[in-house]
């Protein structure tokens, strides 16, 4: 089924190495998201003192364009997701979400984000709770 605006973005993503995001929707262009490791932890942001990184905002704009404030709203670092329905870079052209970092030209700290985002990679689709579709 074909999804709209901020509801392409919407549900539980998990990457091939179990990093996982959880996007739950606020209001049409606002939502919450989690980011978690392969347990299921709150991934730690050592450049914020630690915090997890739980119900961080995110924007969702008329260009579709999808971002998550990784420091605080409106400052520092942020994680901008593309969606795909069939990504072609998965080999079974699944649903995904393509992540790209982004930063405000003041800041220089960026290696501990990337060492935290990185792991994740692209992330696809959970389909009904269960581990199916892994990128």
């Amino acid at each position: 089924m074909l999804r709209n605006g901020i509801a392409q973005f919407v549900g539980f993503w998990v990457s091939e190495s179990g990093y996982h995001l959880r996007i739950k929707k606020v209001d049409k262009d606002r939502a919450l998201v989690d980011f978690l490791d392969p347990r299921a932890a709150p991934v730690q942001r050592p450049y914020m003192g630690g915090a997890p990184s739980l119900k961080m905002v995110a924007h969702y704009d008329s260009n579709a364009i999808f971002e998550v404030d990784l420091w605080q709203e409106g400052k520092g670092f942020i994680l901008d997701l593309t969606h795909e329905y069939d990504y072609e870079l998965d080999p079974e052209r699944r649903e995904a979400l393509v992540p790209a970092l982004s930063r405000n030209e003041r800041d220089h700290f960026s290696g501990c984000v990337l060492l935290i985002i990185r792991p994740a990679g692209s992330l696809c689709a959970k389909k009904g709770g269960e581990q199916e579709a892994i990128c």
